[in-house]
């Protein structure tokens, strides 16, 4: 079957609810698959990462709902401080299900998260990539998002979410 940009028409992006987290566990693994370096190891380790993104902030875990089925999911948190105390909207996980990508539907939650950042007035989006997930990397481009720091085998990615405030080029977050 061909990929289609466009997402499918019955596409949902709603808030995870916290009886849903253990049916995340899955769809994690399978993202993850080949890059186990970024990854939490074990059951036990992606139930309690997938909490604590939970409780950090439930307004930020969407999930993608394709017919009654998850097929992915993006936690962010629009209440993050960075270093030297600056708000930005932290980006903290993102998975599509490999057998949904390229359909748009990574698109659709990487925007809602966005909205949500601009909608608390967060002036910037960021989030951490793996050094040696190229694929990523090059996505969170497509929106906007710089490399501006590294931190052993992660890469410091920034965008600016409200065009009249300028972000600084640094490595400060």
């Amino acid at each position: 079957m061909g990929r289609d940009e466009r997402p499918p028409k019955n596409l949902i992006i709603r808030n995870v609810r916290k009886d849903e987290l253990e049916k995340l566990v899955p769809l994690y693994v399978e993202a993850y698959r080949g890059l186990e370096e970024y990854a939490e190891r074990g059951h036990d380790n992606v139930v309690d990462y997938l909490e604590w993104l939970y409780y950090t902030c439930p307004e930020g875990f969407f999930a993608a709902e394709v017919n009654g089925e998850i097929v992915g999911f993006l936690a962010c948190n629009p209440r993050w401080r960075g270093p030297n105390d600056h708000p930005t909207c932290e980006i903290h996980e993102i998975v599509v299900s490999p057998k949904w990508q390229r359909r748009g539907i990574g698109r659709r939650l990487m925007e809602t998260a966005l909205a949500l950042g601009e909608r608390r007035g967060c002036p910037t989006a960021t989030l951490w990539v793996g050094v040696g997930n190229e694929r990523a990397r090059k996505w969170y481009e497509k929106f906007g998002f710089e490399v501006v720091g590294s931190w052993g085998r992660w890469l410091r990615m920034r965008k600016a979410l409200r065009s009249h405030e300028p972000v600084k080029s640094g490595h400060d977050e």
